[in-house]
């Protein structure tokens, strides 16, 4: 199965993730900064761009389903997304797996490239202290979500999204990386976006099928989730930049759901 979907990102695709997540990078909404930064145009956030390879991904795996436990998402993001441009999703389907690429269609370029397919359990390590959300909040984050989290291809999608949002704001997701960006008054990586160029290069999603499979989302949209922030990676320096991998996992009353872990590049520091 091959099938081939057309995009064009805006600002307002723009602001409806930032109110979701929080996170309001002055590339994605400031055009002066963003040419200061050789860029054309503002651009989308590279995570709600993702929200669509998923949603086509899980929509082309779903008939197909492998017969697995668990799931994995993995994506690498090689150039931003740029509003106001045409975009082509090439998604083909084989073998249990399906595959995406979001190509620029003016340059030829592929922006991003995502793969969904079966995965082994999802073990996740013993954490001192789980931090929660209860059913409530886990149901109204999901109502502000860009999608449909009631809908099984959707499901997945908003609790990665939500993970994520969790994720960046989290102020120890930024204690290591404070130990290398001295002077910058931040608290989350939240605030360190209005300091530092930062662009995400990968993301890896590992999953409970259940959110895919299951005929009724609800079933976890309406449970509370226990979450645990692991500890944030940096490498790198100042003049070539800095690589932190931050990584969140999630539990329902069930067993482990899901894990999400990011990679984020900032640029060198000594150009700024």
């Amino acid at each position: 199965m091959n099938m081939i979907c057309h995009y064009n990102y805006s600002l307002s695709d723009a602001e409806r993730w930032a109110e979701f997540s929080g996170d309001y990078n002055p590339i994605h909404f400031d055009l002066q900064h963003a040419q200061h930064l050789g860029l054309q145009q503002l651009t989308v956030h590279g995570m709600r761009a993702m929200l669509d390879i998923k949603y086509q991904l899980s929509t082309a795996l779903l008939p197909a389903l492998p017969p697995a436990e668990f799931l994995r998402f993995n994506a690498r993001l090689r150039q931003p997304v740029q509003c106001h441009t045409s975009y082509q999703l090439q998604v083909g389907e084989a073998a249990g797996q399906a595959s995406g690429n979001l190509i620029d269609v003016g340059s030829g370029e592929s922006c991003f490239t995502g793969k969904l397919r079966s995965a082994p359990t999802l073990v996740q390590a013993d954490h001192e202290q789980w931090a929660s959300l209860t059913a409530d909040d886990v149901f109204q984050l999901s109502q502000k979500f860009s999608g449909d989290a009631s809908q099984p291809a959707e499901c997945w999608g908003f609790f990665d999204a939500l993970l994520f949002k969790l994720l960046v704001a989290a102020p120890q997701t930024l204690a290591t990386a404070k130990q290398v960006l001295p002077g910058i008054e931040a608290e989350t990586l939240i605030d360190v976006f209005k300091y530092v160029p930062v662009i995400q290069t990968h993301h890896d999603v590992h999953f409970s099928a259940d959110l895919l499979r299951i005929n009724n989302p609800n079933i976890f949209v309406r449970s509370a989730l226990h979450y645990a922030i692991e500890p944030t990676l940096i490498v790198g320096n100042p003049d070539d930049g800095w690589v932190l991998r931050a990584a969140i996992a999630a539990r329902s009353a069930l067993g482990p759901l899901i894990t999400t872990a990011v990679t984020l590049k900032t640029w060198p520091l000594a150009a700024h």
